[in-house]
């Protein structure tokens, strides 16, 4: 019995629907691929947060990305540590400063000890830093504003004149970074503002990155400070396991840069887990602030040495 052929139709319909099938998978993965590409034009920190530099046009090939985080001269590989807002416990910062680690002082300028929890850690022999308030974008936070806060839409005079007093309640200032400041520090005259002052008294900026669209470290850069930026907080969550995870983060980051700067507070947590986690190869490692900031370029646009 011979076998019934079928209609040219269905051949044709076939081939249709197999057709209509391969151009659908086609064009959902071109979307994807240029999803993905949108995604990184409109927010470059996507991809250039991770290698830590910010003054870098999205349009510049990663490699070059890569390249330009290489330690500058006379900079140290190593963890470098500041504990954040301090000013309000005095018994937990003596605790800190009894660990003889590296780590940098920063207070804030309205807490009720400023002045002296300053003096402690200048008279052990580490670096204060000003932990300057500045608005943040977060509306809640917002509402935790005191009259320390540089705001959105302040006047230059106005923000120097902030400066000036929270620089004259903290003694013995090497440097500033920004305490919150997630609206503030993605503006950039505001940030030139507070980098003329740090310039005028020779301070360095570190960077809180608070916000991914932040401008402050570029900002600082362009106008000659001594500057760097956080690259992990240690202690978001002050649960154990998350802890640890923050401090694998900075080994990471240190074999990977070579260099990386920590924010933690003084929570009671944070000093149990460092008094207890850090080992003696991780103490080796960890080395002062001062010594893993980008060098001043005082004429023009900081050039790193691989550029």
């Amino acid at each position: 019995m011979s076998r019934r052929s079928r209609p040219t139709w269905v051949y044709v319909l076939l081939t249709s629907l197999l057709a209509v099938l391969l151009l659908v998978l086609w064009l959902g993965e071109d979307s994807g691929n240029k999803q993905a590409s949108s995604s990184q034009a409109a927010h470059p920190d996507v991809v250039f947060e991770e290698f830590g530099l910010h003054d870098i046009e999205p349009s510049q090939p990663l490699a070059k990305v890569k390249k330009k985080l290489q330690i500058a001269p006379g900079m140290q590989r190593g963890i470098a540590l500041i504990l954040d807002d301090v000013g309000y416990d005095l018994r937990a910062l003596r605790r800190a400063l009894a660990f003889h680690l590296p780590m940098a002082i920063a207070i804030l300028p309205n807490a009720p000890h400023a002045a002296e929890a300053a003096q402690l850690a200048h008279e052990a022999g580490y670096p204060v830093m000003l932990h300057m308030p500045m608005e943040p974008a977060n509306a809640h936070y917002r509402q935790q504003m005191d009259s320390s806060f540089l705001r959105v839409g302040m006047s230059r005079e106005e923000v120097r004149r902030l400066m000036a007093e929270a620089l004259d309640k903290v003694p013995h200032v090497e440097g500033v970074n920004n305490h919150m400041g997630s609206g503030l520090t993605a503006l950039e005259d505001p940030m030139r503002w507070v980098m003329e002052v740090c310039s005028e008294r020779d301070l360095f900026f570190i960077d809180s990155r608070t916000n991914k669209d932040t401008v402050a470290a570029r900002i600082a850069s362009e106008g000659g400070l001594r500057w760097g930026e956080r690259r992990v907080f240690l202690d978001d969550n002050v649960d154990l396991e998350m802890l640890k995870k923050s401090w694998r983060k900075t080994r990471t980051r240190l074999a990977k840069d070579g260099f990386v700067i920590v924010i933690a507070h003084p929570h009671r947590e944070t000093l149990d887990f460092l008094q207890q986690a850090v080992t003696a190869e991780d103490r080796a490692a960890m080395v002062p602030l001062n010594s893993v900031l980008f060098p001043a370029v005082r004429h023009g646009r900081q050039q790193l040495p691989s550029e």
